[in-house]
């Protein structure tokens, strides 16, 4: 071995080699940029009180000085003292600024009034804060953490902790959704609300052969015959009115006769015609649940068709992930008028999925 090797060997052996980040999972300069990034969050709250002033001074010395925040430092020159947090606030041209960087005793006083302040601002803008730093690509996540000086003499010093210091792994970050390539939803039976009535409903279908079908037709025929009736008296009143007031009264009252009707028995006609249909209004306040649905299938025991008091789900292949993942059938509205869709709790107007009642299946529609 030459002595230039020799000396090499005795370099390496007497002086400690400094961990790098890997080892240590701590990155200065993520470390910064993220501090950097919860000060603009902070400055878009619109909040001008003096505990969020105090937040984003202690955000601009984390980007200053992140190393003061290292985990596996020294645990008494960890942070910043109120004096320095506190003094800082002179880049708001606060009154006392400079005063409070040097007074410890009303630097420690007011930064403990405004410290329950910052954290309970911290906590409910925990979301925004989360999803500012996603937007920007940080994986680090900040937390608010005060170190205890204890009755020792020692100052109590503030700062962050973060988790996840090694980045978020490619499995943890959020996948793009393929929207022409969405999975077909598979809808289920649930359960019917506990109120009696309304189980006692779900547990029988009304069986359309036989005497159920007839009186099916019978109360169908009778809502038909009074809403022809009267609106025939009242064309018979639109062609015998002497001024155009009263002719004009007479129409308003057929469209409100009409619009009265469909309101009541508009059901009946949907499920004639699409043999399903939402039910009844009169039964959601019944009830625990809503959207219930009338289904006319064919019953085995009847011989027949018959009538079913139903709820549907399924779980949103969209956002099934976040737990609130339940898809419930409802009204098509405007969009698609005329028929029943499946709407995702999450995101109702977003997640939109067609709804088969005799195959239960549904496809993507926005």
């Amino acid at each position: 071995m030459t002595d230039q090797a020799n000396a090499k060997v005795a370099e390496d052996a007497g002086v400690e080699q400094e961990p790098n980040r890997f080892e240590t999972g701590w990155d200065s300069q993520e470390v910064s940029r993220t501090a950097r990034s919860v000060e603009r969050i902070a400055a878009g709250w619109g909040d001008r009180s003096q505990a969020i002033k105090v937040l984003r001074v202690l955000c601009h010395l984390t980007e200053e000085e992140p190393d003061r925040l290292k985990p596996d430092g020294d645990p008494d020159q960890w942070g910043f003292l109120a004096t320095e947090v506190l003094g800082g606030m002179v880049r708001f041209n606060t009154p006392g600024a400079d005063q409070w960087s040097k007074d410890h005793e009303k630097a420690k006083n007011r930064m403990k009034a405004h410290w329950p302040t910052i954290e309970k601002t911290w906590q409910r803008q925990a979301a925004t804060i989360a999803d500012g730093l996603e937007a920007e690509g940080l994986s680090l996540q900040p937390r608010l953490h005060r170190a205890e000086g204890g009755g020792t003499g020692k100052s109590n010093r503030y700062g962050f902790q973060f988790d996840n210091p090694n980045g978020m792994t490619e499995s943890a970050r959020p996948t793009e959704i393929d929207l022409l390539r969405v999975a077909q939803v598979h809808y289920r039976r649930a359960h019917i609300s506990g109120n009696r009535f309304v189980r006692w409903l779900w547990s029988r279908s009304f069986d359309l052969a036989g005497w159920g079908g007839r009186i099916y037709l019978a109360f169908a025929f009778a809502a038909l015959l009074g809403v022809v009736s009267i609106t025939w008296i009242y064309l018979i009143g639109m062609s015998a009115a002497g001024t155009a007031l009263t002719f004009l009264k007479a129409g308003l009252g057929i469209l409100l006769i009409l619009s009265a009707s469909w309101l009541v028995f508009g059901w009946l006609v949907r499920l004639t015609i699409d043999r399903v249909t939402l039910a009844p209004a009169f039964l959601d306040p019944l009830s625990k649940e809503t959207n219930y649905l009338l289904e006319v299938r064919e019953s085995p025991e009847a011989q027949g068709n018959a009538i079913s008091l139903v709820r549907y789900v399924a779980n949103c292949p969209l956002c099934g992930a976040h737990g609130r993942d339940k898809i419930h059938v409802g009204s098509g509205r405007l969009e698609f008028f005329g028929r029943l869709v499946g709407r995702c709790d999450r995101a109702p107007n977003a997640h939109v999925f067609s709804f088969d009642h005799v195959t239960q299946r549904g496809r993507f529609l926005r």
